[in-house]
């Protein structure tokens, strides 16, 4: 998704940074485990849910594919996915998507994640447009190894895109990706596709990182978007009515999908000039989670803004 300029948010701006800056002092576990059983999980700006804050009860969470047939392909799984995944620490309506850190969300059962980069220098920072979002992507990659280690039967889904041009940069994004990788031991994570429209099935990749390149020059990965997959992303969107449908189109789509040869990924998020992240959130959020409530079949992969514990585990759930 690209995020339009910042100065066409001007009115969502105001009501977002008051309703961000109105928690000034550190919100309390109880408040913070109430917000994510609402359908829109929001919290003031720089309040974020950690491992430490979750409520008790969603350890299955963190294994729940441990259940699933190795010989089905990864696009007949239903995968609950975050847009924007490392904007926690947004500070507007237009560039915060989440309030749940990585390891948080890694923990409430959270497989798939939209990575936005800039590469500053040597490093790889987490951006959400002009926004740097106080996130480093080797600490992302870190909370990734570390999970996997501790969960093997567990798979993860990752888009890579350059958010915004490189500053200063000592190399090219694509040398400067391969060489992190490779410099902290992150390479053995990721799964070799043999294509760039590969639908490996779940078995070839438990333990692993898939990688879908939405930069078009890293090796050994699956395209973003590529012919084998079907996607909605309506982001640039005023009109919650028509997106609520195109969501539910979706849906249908992926549970139609019996062969697996094509993968549907279906954006539950948008963000316009008039209408930002949160307001967005607040219109379909629980008309989604609604839909999907008690719902069986493949779902496809989901990329959520806000996501509350129990459309995650609707979205788990309905893998059969």
């Amino acid at each position: 998704m690209r995020t339009p300029s910042p100065r066409s948010f001007f009115f969502p701006l105001l009501c977002s940074v008051a309703s961000f800056t109105a928690g000034a002092h550190t919100l309390s576990k109880d408040v913070k485990q109430a917000a994510l059983h609402k359908a829109v999980s929001v919290l003031p700006y720089g309040q974020t849910i950690g491992v430490e804050d979750l409520p008790t009860g969603i350890e299955a969470l963190s294994s729940w594919m441990s259940k699933l047939d190795d010989e089905k392909p990864i696009s007949l799984v239903s995968i609950p996915a975050t847009h924007d995944a490392g904007t926690a620490l947004g500070r507007y309506g237009w560039s915060r998507c989440q309030i749940l850190n990585i390891p948080a969300q890694l923990k409430v059962g959270v497989r798939g994640f939209d990575i936005r980069l800039r590469l500053v220098e040597d490093t790889f920072k987490i951006y959400h447009g002009n926004e740097y979002q106080r996130l480093e992507f080797i600490t992302v990659m870190n909370a990734f190894q570390e999970f996997l280690k501790k969960h093997p039967t567990e798979f993860l889904v990752m888009r890579v895109r350059e958010e915004k041009k490189a500053d200063r940069p000592k190399s090219t994004f694509e040398d400067a990706f391969v060489d992190m990788m490779k410099t902290h031991g992150f390479e053995k994570l990721l799964y070799k596709a043999k294509s760039r429209t590969e639908i490996p099935r779940v078995g070839q990749v438990r333990g692993k990182i898939v990688l879908i390149d939405n930069y078009g020059k890293l090796p050994d990965c699956i395209d973003y978007p590529n012919p084998t997959m079907s996607v909605q992303d309506d982001y640039d969107i005023n009109d919650m009515r028509k997106k609520y449908s195109e969501i539910v189109q979706k849906f249908e789509d992926a549970l139609a999908e019996k062969s697996g040869a094509t993968w549907h990924i279906n954006y539950t998020s948008s963000c316009s000039a008039l209408v930002d992240q949160i307001s967005s959130a607040k219109a379909n959020n629980a008309k989604v989670e609604g839909y999907l409530k008690g719902k069986k079949g493949n779902l496809g992969l989901v990329l959520m803004n806000f996501p509350s514990l129990d459309v995650i585990r609707s979205i788990v759930e309905s893998n059969q």
